[in-house]
């Protein structure tokens, strides 16, 4: 409860707490009463301001004047006063206060009443808005863009000095006046910011309409404009103005700032860019016309060096098919003439190795029948042994023990029936190599057996086929087919070598050779399959090209299968084929029995 002075009225008590400023009575330095407000205010309950000075609530620098108004009181002065002044609360804060002093008679004793209205809300608004304001006056005035601001009664309270350098006015002569419009016209108007907020709209635009005045494309209550001022400088200037409001916080318009840049050499240069716009245009029109006449020209030009380049590609065209033609047709007749000679080569070696064989044959079967007529005469010695004398007989049976003479005999008739066999073979060999050339017969049209030239192909190419692959014949009948048979020869040696090689390296495969004859009689065919490793279609597809190979460098011309297919084209067949990678390809040749006759062709 708080401490009583002296002979104050108890009915005052209640009315005293009730007061919301806080409320002190203290005589000789010494607090003798504080309200409640007074506790709320400080942070000390009333029991601690009853114990404390009172000089304790005051900085030091916030007492002189307090001081001054008690000398004053002890000399007998004593009037009320009122001060702003700073105090200090329990937590060490410092609150700003209205400290209202009066000097009472109080149980017959002069008091001191001090009543203290916190304000310290008040003062720090105060303080922001001055910071607020001065920091304005810094930005504007610091501000090398030429500004001007008026308040709500169209009084200049800024004019910084980009706009002294600009308008060639002082601040100090137009600050606090209302004769901003001198710097810009002879006779008093409203300039874009007296419009602003008066909200003259219609003024504005009766003013400023004529001169591209627009809204401001960023802040939608601003108004940009530009003008000319004759008085500005030596030859007068372009000014381009914006102006905008100044709001409060409620949103009403207490004032307006206006900007103002200098745009006399953008104007200079539209002016100039303008004439030399013209100048252009007039240049352009006339460079128009003359590169319509060139490109007239050129077009016509251009026309005739594309039809002569067309002729030119065209025949270029022309030259490089044929030249392709003609160098497929070399390459092959090279390789024709290549297999020729070989076929030469083969037909003379057969030939000088048949006569040789020829004598050897016969020679081995006259040395065969001279060894039987040997051996009849010596079984006819050991019929007769018996009656030979004793010494004798054992010096024969020592010559033929010596001799191996059971061995030899069984021996020799092997030896020669094996000598006998591998002529044969060499005679067969021979022949095979005779009727693959055909080079003693005639180039002319032969109707032939095609599976006699299967089977002296396949002994020909036995060599190339027996590591890789097993052969099997699967014949059927078919008749005599009308053709050349060194060059169809030729065709069935290049698929067998083909399938041999289409043999994953370590697998022995199986090359298939059937023969045939189509339901009508009139054509017969034969097929080369094989279980190798197949081929792709992208491949397939190009088989027949010339020089095409899937074969490593030096292994294979690309001729191989080209000159197989004219062949048969030749010879007014077709030829073939069907593969699947991994399974294995089949060539299948049909060819009529009888010749074509055609291209003076005759029978």
């Amino acid at each position: 409860m708080n401490p009583r002075p002296y002979a104050l009225p108890v009915s005052l008590f209640p009315l005293a707490d009730s007061l919301p400023s806080g409320l002190v009575l203290h005589r000789s330095d010494r607090i003798l009463f504080a309200n409640r407000a007074m506790s709320r205010l400080t942070g000390y309950t009333a029991d601690e301001l009853a114990q404390m000075d009172f000089w304790a609530f005051f900085p030091k620098a916030a007492q002189g004047k307090v001081q001054e108004w008690g000398r004053m009181r002890l000399q007998g002065e004593h009037p009320p006063a009122r001060y702003e002044t700073l105090i200090v609360i329990k937590s060490g804060e410092e609150r700003w206060v209205e400290l209202t002093l009066s000097c009472e008679a109080i149980d017959g004793a002069r008091t001191v009443l001090c009543s203290y209205l916190d304000i310290t809300d008040r003062k720090r608004a105060e303080a922001a808005q001055a910071q607020s304001r001065q920091l304005l006056a810094q930005i504007i005035d610091g501000d090398p863009v030429p500004t001007l601001v008026i308040n709500a009664r169209h009084i200049v309270t800024h004019w910084n000095q980009a706009c002294e350098q600009i308008t060639g006015i002082r601040a100090a002569d137009i600050v606090g006046t209302r004769k901003h419009w001198t710097a810009f016209y002879d006779h008093e108007r409203p300039i874009m910011a007296d419009l602003i907020v008066s909200g003259e709209i219609e003024t504005i635009t009766r003013h400023y309409g004529q001169k591209k005045l627009r809204r401001s494309p960023v802040v939608a209550s601003a108004y940009e404009a530009e003008d000319f001022f004759p008085h500005f400088g030596e030859n007068g200037r372009w000014l381009y103005f914006t102006a905008a409001p100044l709001r409060n916080a409620a949103g009403a318009t207490i004032g307006a700032i206006e900007t103002l840049q200098d745009i006399t050499e953008r104007r200079k240069a539209e002016d100039e860019l303008r004439q030399m716009h013209t100048s252009l245009e007039a240049k352009v029109a006339q460079r128009t016309v003359e590169l319509q006449d060139a490109k007239a020209t050129l077009e016509r030009d251009i026309a005739r060096r594309e039809t002569a380049e067309a002729e030119l590609r065209a025949r270029y065209s022309e030259l490089k098919d044929l030249n392709s033609r003609l160098s497929d047709t070399q390459q092959q007749l090279v390789q024709s003439e290549k297999m020729a000679s070989i076929g030469q080569l083969a037909a003379g070696v057969a030939h000088e190795i048949n006569n040789p064989i020829g004598y050897v044959n016969s020679n081995i079967r006259s040395l065969k029948s001279y060894i039987a007529q040997l051996l009849g005469v010596v079984d006819a010695y050991q019929a007769r042994e018996a009656a030979l004398p004793e010494p004798d007989r054992a010096a024969l049976a020592a010559a033929r023990k010596a001799a191996d003479f059971d061995f030899l005999r069984e021996d020799v008739t092997q030896l020669l029936a094996e000598s006998e066999e591998g002529t044969e073979r060499v005679r067969k060999i021979v022949q095979d190599l005779r009727d693959f050339s055909r080079t003693e017969a005639t180039q002319d049209w032969q109707s032939v057996d095609l599976r006699r030239g299967l089977d002296s192909t396949l002994n020909i190419a036995s060599n190339e086929i027996k590591y890789r692959a097993e052969v099997v014949r699967d014949y059927g009948e078919m008749p005599l087919v009308e053709c050349l048979p060194s060059q169809l020869n030729q065709v069935f040696m290049n698929l067998f070598v083909n399938a041999a090689q289409a043999m994953p390296e370590g697998h022995r495969g199986l090359i298939t050779v059937r023969t045939g004859t189509e339901p009508t009689r009139e054509a017969v065919w034969i097929e080369v399959a094989d279980n190798g490793s197949g081929m792709p279609a992208d491949v397939m597809a190009r088989i027949f090209d010339p020089f095409f190979t899937t074969k490593p460098v030096g292994k294979g011309t690309g001729l191989g299968l080209s000159l197989s297919y004219g062949i048969i084209q030749k010879h007014h067949g077709h030829i073939g084929v069907t593969s699947t990678p991994g399974a294995g390809t089949t060539f299948r040749i049909v060819l009529p029995v009888h010749r074509a006759l055609t291209d003076g062709a005759t029978p």
